[in-house]
């Protein structure tokens, strides 16, 4: 069984430095940044929106557990919300958990605890390649509403 309980300050500072590492290297594959600017990108993308850490108002930052291992944290969840619906900025799962049905739990309990917040909606960008994480959300109930576009100009 999985638990999402809220990250704390310490636990943010781990999670910052996962998310800056991950998501510039999404940023390199899949938008064609070169690394220094895929990093810059990164850092801005987190500590503009997330300026309180664990703190900032209309997000929600949670650590996924196993119950019966409470002093393990297994992966990350990070939500937007504006009323009545969310956005899942992130979700990660570290990689040695994977495969392993955690994730679909997680989204489950997440779930549960955005109808008790009386969230309507959950949306999501997942990136075109990545069909383990394609096949996860359409497991879970999530179907396509669009396709995300860009170009980089640099």
């Amino acid at each position: 069984m999985i638990t999402l309980r809220d990250m704390n300050e310490e636990e943010f500072e781990n999670y910052r430095s996962l998310f800056i590492n991950e998501y510039a290297q999404d940023l390199q594959k899949n938008r064609g940044y070169l690394s220094e600017k895929a990093l810059l990108k990164a850092i801005e993308s987190i500590d503009t929106v997330l300026t309180k850490g664990v703190a900032t108002p209309a997000n929600q930052l949670w650590c996924i557990q196993q119950l019966d291992e409470p002093e393990q944290v297994i992966g990350y969840l990070w939500l937007s919300i504006t009323r009545p619906s969310a956005w899942i900025s992130d979700f990660y799962i570290y990689p040695n958990w994977r495969s392993r049905g955690f994730g679909s739990l997680a989204l489950c309990v997440m779930k549960k605890l955005l109808k008790v917040m009386d969230i309507d909606e959950v949306g999501l960008r997942v990136a075109p390649e990545n069909a383990s994480a394609k096949a996860i959300y359409h497991k879970n109930g999530f179907h396509i509403t669009g396709i995300n576009m860009s170009q980089n100009l640099n």
